[in-house]
């Protein structure tokens, strides 16, 4: 089964809006067996949803379009899917009612204006959206089915999870779809096509492993997809591939599907029932952010102290005198005093502790943008790392957050 993805959007052209809908949709599509073809991003403009529904409509068995569908002058999507379905438009009374419950909720009440909203199509099925006044709208053409949806990210999860793929598995018979996913820190794609050559010669027919590197972050995903008739044949061998592909990478394996390596090194601070602080320069609290971005790091995150001004390093981190003299605040002593000072002030069993030029400025010879000590330390056990990156100052804040994470995660797991 063929599916084509149509983002509807001004604001996705103009990159004032990132389309993550799209990969949502592409994502949740292709585990239920439907292969996605291609994604489209259009104006708000009549003609071109006209002419790119004419385009797709030959080539695909599914059209997810997103979009255009809100009470404003611009939503002109469900007009243009009235014309082009030659339909008249309707009162849906149901839609009016699903609004009057979410008003409800707040102490409000739904005036007339927004009975204006409730007037859809007559020849498509309406799918209710229970998480916003939008409906949805379900219809076929020459044995194509073309479903209309509302872009805010919410409600088009909501209607893809309870009335899209539903009806898609209700209807079609289509391949299992496995995906696993394994997060590497520590090496490129180059050495991993390497260290993986002979797995990926043996790889059954039905599985293709994809390698996608995120440079920025310092990371890299690895997707493990098999396709086929019956789920636990599927699941019996990705479990076997994956295993055998962890015991061939070693320790650079972060972690498995949802386990991310904020989520790793939780579930390793709460199994050696260690607590943990942050002394943060250069990444400004990201380290600490990312920490406590995961439900329940409470039980191991004491806090955090941001000393960017070295008065503060010395005040705060009783990092001393002489060490910022002779050896300045980006040096491996200092970040050694950083990371004790914060674990005795916050009284944790580990520390973190970043200094560094995250530039685009501020660099000498004997230090460029780019330079950034790390300490890892854990009771009386330190290391420490310094980093040579780039002169982009976000990268720089992101690697390095990611580094410190994950060399921490190599030391728990030495324990």
């Amino acid at each position: 089964m063929n599916g084509t993805i149509i983002n509807i959007g001004d604001e996705l052209l103009i990159g004032q809006v990132i389309n993550t809908n799209a990969a949502y949709i592409g994502d949740v599509l292709g585990r239920h067996g439907v292969t996605v073809q291609r994604t489209i991003t259009i104006p708000d403009e009549q003609e071109a949803i006209l002419s790119t529904l004419d385009q797709q409509i030959a080539s695909s068995d599914l059209i997810i379009i997103t979009g255009g569908l809100g009470p404003t002058r611009d939503d002109i999507t469900k007009k243009t899917l009235a014309s082009y379905f030659d339909s008249t438009m309707s009162y849906h009374e149901a839609s009016y009612h699903n609004i009057e419950r979410l008003f409800a909720q707040y102490n409000r009440v739904a005036d007339d204006r927004y009975k204006e909203q409730c007037y859809m199509p007559d020849k498509a099925t309406i799918l209710i959206n229970k998480t916003g006044t939008s409906s949805g709208m379900w219809f076929e053409k020459e044995h194509v089915i073309i479903v209309s949806i509302p872009g805010v990210p919410r409600e088009m999860r909501y209607l893809m999870k309870y009335e899209i793929i539903p009806r898609i598995s209700q209807r079609f018979r289509t391949p299992n779809i496995l995906h696993h996913t394994i997060h590497i820190c520590g090496k490129g794609e180059t050495d991993l096509i390497d260290m993986l050559a002979e797995i990926e010669d043996d790889l059954p027919v039905n599985f293709k492993l994809a390698y996608l590197p995120n440079s920025a972050k310092g990371m890299l995903r690895m997707r493990l997809t098999g396709i086929g008739e019956d789920s636990n044949v599927l699941e019996s061998q990705i479990n076997v591939l994956s295993t055998k592909i962890k015991d061939t990478l070693g320790d650079i394996v972060v972690g498995e599907n949802d386990d991310t390596l904020e989520v790793v090194v939780g579930k390793l601070l709460r199994g050696h029932n260690m607590t943990i602080s942050t002394a943060e320069s250069c990444t400004g609290g990201t380290i600490a952010q990312k920490i406590t971005s995961i439900s329940g790091s409470s039980s191991y995150f004491v806090g955090s102290i941001v000393a960017y001004d070295n008065e503060i390093k010395k005040q705060l981190l009783s990092v001393s005198d002489t060490t910022i003299y002779n050896h300045g605040s980006v040096s491996e002593a200092c970040v050694l005093e950083m990371s004790k000072g914060v674990q005795q002030v916050l009284n944790t069993d580990v520390s973190i502790a970043v200094s560094g030029v995250a530039g685009p400025t501020g660099g000498s010879i004997e230090k460029p943008v780019g330079t950034i000590w790390v300490a890892i330390r854990i009771g009386e056990q330190v290391q420490t790392k310094c980093l040579k990156l780039s002169k982009n100052r976000s990268e720089n804040i992101e690697k390095t957050s990611n580094y410190a994470l994950n060399l921490l995660r190599k030391m728990l797991l030495t324990l």
